[in-house]
């Protein structure tokens, strides 16, 4: 009879009696920091995901979206970098909404250089609407108006605004921001009664007023057009502005192990990819990208806004 050798039984005790530190991980809930209130896109997308996440982690936690408003994401973000970077406090960052502060040269408590990426959820692209009785038919129309082009939104530092100043800029607009408006229905209503004459929406958001007929698109920065008969950015000649987005991006504190990254990311995926969860988001579907994509795109994102910092800081005053 063949005696196997007490080293390997040895080895093989060891690695029983101890888990390598993947299959440690995680060993508590993981908190998923949402840092916006309740209700909005990025707490439906989280609180959507959660559960399926849970699925397809190696060990049985709950994963738990926890709401931290304040400062406009500024403060969810920072009680992330405050987190121990062991991969159980994860947060969704708003991106270009999360860089616009230290763009402007605004004192932040992240640094998103320093980011451990995960994934990233979902990705929302910009078009320009004005009111269905709007004169304005056209980007034509926009640019013989002979006054500023009354733009709705919320306010400076918000996506919209960043969208509505850069697009603006590269299209050679005159314009005027009205801020104040609390949210995307605020100023999207705001537009179709005139009280404004246009706004920079997500194509996921204001395709429903378009579809009630109670907005006009104007052009879409998506890569092909969703709307019949509106033009994209490259189309009507500003290429440069094909595919300015807001990107729903995860990541951790920096100096999470690349392991349990790799182990978020993995339940992260197969998550969005789940048959069930597809389902119930194909209005707004996910669009999944790996931590290393992640990463690069966020870096993308950061130069790209960077090239228009002068524009966005005439804003401030």
């Amino acid at each position: 009879m063949r005696r196997t050798p007490l080293s390997i039984v040895i080895g093989l005790a060891v690695g029983l009696a101890w888990p390598t530190a993947s299959h440690a991980f995680p060993d508590k809930d993981i908190t998923f920091i949402i840092p916006y209130t309740a209700g909005g896109g990025f707490d439906r997308t989280v609180r959507a995901l959660a559960p399926y996440m849970e699925k397809y982690l190696p060990k049985k936690v709950n994963v738990v979206p926890r709401n931290v408003p304040g400062a406009g994401g500024r403060k969810g973000i920072a009680q992330l970098f405050r987190a121990k970077p062991d991969g159980h406090t994860i947060a969704v960052f708003n991106m270009p909404g999360m860089a616009i502060p230290p763009l402007l040269g605004q004192k932040v408590s992240y640094d998103l250089a320093k980011v451990s990426w995960i994934a990233r959820l979902a990705r929302g692209t910009y078009a320009l609407m004005v009111g269905s009785k709007s004169a304005i038919k056209s980007l034509d129309d926009i640019k013989n108006l002979g006054r500023p082009l009354k733009i709705t939104t919320t306010g400076l530092g918000s996506t919209g605004h960043t969208a509505g100043v850069v697009a603006s800029t590269v299209m050679g607009f005159d314009f005027k921001m009205l801020t104040g408006y609390k949210g995307a229905k605020q100023f999207i209503l705001a537009a179709v009664r005139g009280d404004g004459d246009a706004s920079y929406v997500l194509v996921t958001t204001v395709r429903k007023y378009h579809e009630a007929g109670d907005a006009r698109m104007l052009v879409t920065f998506e890569k092909n057009s969703s709307f019949p008969g509106v033009p994209t950015a490259r189309a009507a000649g500003f290429a440069e502005l094909e595919g300015m987005s807001l990107e729903r991006l995860v990541g951790g504190p920096p100096g999470v192990p690349a392991d349990r990254i790799a182990i978020l990311e993995a339940a992260i995926l197969k998550a969005m990819a789940d048959p069930e969860l597809k389902e119930k988001t194909k209005k707004r579907p996910y669009l999944p990208a790996n931590a290393a994509e992640t990463a690069k795109r966020a870096e993308g994102v950061l130069e790209f806004y960077l090239k228009y910092k002068s524009a966005i800081a005439k804003q401030k005053g």
